[in-house]
């Protein structure tokens, strides 16, 4: 199994664990977000397998982390 799949499984099962004492347990995976540094035939590759042709940015996790942090996500 792939490490990522893990921590999924892992979230999944501390959540249902942990419910019970009112403990939020969540993860993002939303994929690669390599750096400006990386080499552009790494970001052309990645690109082309992403369904949005495009790779993510920084700031559009912002409102999931903050979502998931808060009580509204409760």
């Amino acid at each position: 199994m792939h490490s990522m799949e893990c921590i999924i499984q892992l979230t999944g099962h501390l959540a249902v664990s942990w419910a019970k004492d009112s403990v939020r347990v969540n993860c993002l995976s939303p994929g690669p977000f390599p750096s400006d540094e990386a080499l552009e035939a790494l970001i052309s590759r990645l690109e082309a397998r992403s369904l949005m042709g495009r790779m993510g940015k920084p700031h559009e996790l912002k409102g999931a982390v903050v979502f998931l942090a808060g009580y509204a996500s409760s």
